[in-house]
């Protein structure tokens, strides 16, 4: 659905946030999607999560979704993706409710869709234009104004290495091995 700026559709108490989708820095303007929902952000990502492995997203609710931070960065749900594209919803979906691995807020339930069916969210685009940065002009006054003169803090290379079990599980498994792979 898309919404009218400043009122949701649905009634009553919403909550409201928006996405960056689209940055022009030469212009100078930015696209956001402005999102009214009955649910937090958090709920909104997991309701299109849900409605993308049983149902399909429309197009305002695909761009939200891409754009979101919370997809991209969780590795599970950018292999799941992948693993769409490579064998289908269908065969995807079947692997992540029988695996062991899948976080619990994000295990594709068909029940647990179905209750999310009935979260009201409302996108807009939105576009407007970036306030205009000063020009720099290259003049410092002193060393002290742009911190040079301060130590960096480096730390070890053995601090840099140091990975405890959990961190080395996390960046050993491979979800679109784990669900394209072999046969249950």
């Amino acid at each position: 659905m898309t919404a009218r700026s400043g009122i949701p559709r649905f009634s009553g108490g919403f909550k409201a946030f928006s996405v960056s989708f689209n940055t022009n820095r030469e212009t100078g303007t930015e696209s956001r999607l402005f999102v009214y929902s009955q649910g937090s952000r958090q709920k909104v990502h997991i309701y299109l999560w849900l409605k993308l492995l049983w149902n399909e997203l429309s197009k305002d609710e695909w761009k939200l979704f891409l754009s979101m931070p919370e997809t991209l960065n969780n590795e599970m749900i950018y292999d799941s993706l992948r693993a769409i594209n490579f064998q289908g919803k269908r065969a995807t979906r079947q692997r992540l409710i029988k695996s062991p691995y899948c976080p619990k807020e994000y295990l594709p339930n068909y029940d647990r869709y179905r209750g999310f069916m009935r979260l009201n969210v409302e996108i807009s685009l939105e576009n407007r234009r970036l306030p205009k940065v000063p020009k720099f002009s290259g003049y410092v006054k002193s060393a002290s104004a742009i911190g040079s003169k301060r130590s960096s803090g480096k730390s070890s290379y053995l601090d840099l290495m140091a990975i405890n079990c959990e961190d080395y599980e996390k960046v050993v498994f491979n979800w679109f091995s784990y669900l394209t792979i072999g046969e249950y």
